[in-house]
């Protein structure tokens, strides 16, 4: 037995880390402009976002479906409670889901800006993960008759959706339906609309 094991453990690791690993790429910071994009003809484009207050961690979500042309057609907001933001970001999906089915909707596109929920969805889960339930309550929407598929987007293509997650804090517990377009919403949509782009930073 070595006389300090742990040392020798550490050595081990880092020479298998620096064995491992390809040497580091220098990034260079550049900008991009982002808008958000109208699907074709005859397909509702779904947005959707979740959020989470940092202090009381109460979480909700909010979407909207859209037309070809930038239009609104519906809306939702709702109140989930305690949570974490993933938990957020698959209820605003579910939602989503939900309203453009029921509102006899049968060719969507659902847009996200949390990476990690549309991997979940597009991949198997384990049966053991503390979200299971919802993802698969999802992953049976996606599947369940007709032509939909779940897109990653980014934050600055996705505003309208991550608009309405963060007011939903004013409307009541539950789930809140717009048939119309909020007040807050309408500049936004608008820009959307007419193709507005929005700065992002990147590593290229």
């Amino acid at each position: 037995m070595p006389g300090e094991p742990h040392q020798l453990i550490l050595q081990y690791a880092l020479e298998w880390f620096n064995a491992t690993n390809l040497p580091s790429l220098s990034y260079v910071p550049s900008i991009v402009q982002l808008h958000w994009i109208a699907p074709t003809y005859g397909v509702c484009k779904i947005n959707t976002d979740g959020s989470r207050n940092c202090v009381s961690g109460l979480i909700s979500a909010g979407g909207l479906l859209r037309d070809n042309y930038g239009a609104w057609i519906k809306g939702f907001s709702v109140n989930l409670g305690v949570g974490s933001v993933l938990e957020a970001e698959l209820w605003g999906i579910f939602w989503g889901l939900h309203l453009a089915w029921e509102s006899g909707f049968r060719d969507v596109e659902v847009e996200s800006d949390s990476s990690v929920a549309v991997a979940l969805l597009s991949s198997s889960t384990i049966s053991t993960h503390p979200l299971f339930s919802l993802i698969r309550c999802c992953k049976l929407k996606v599947q369940d008759g007709w032509s939909c598929s779940v897109k990653h987007i980014f934050r600055e293509q996705n505003v309208a959706a991550d608009v309405l997650a963060s007011m939903s804090s004013e409307f009541g517990t539950g789930v809140q339906y717009f048939t119309e377009v909020p007040t807050f919403l309408a500049s936004c949509l608008a820009e959307d609309a007419i193709g507005v782009t929005r700065s992002r930073v990147v590593c290229a």
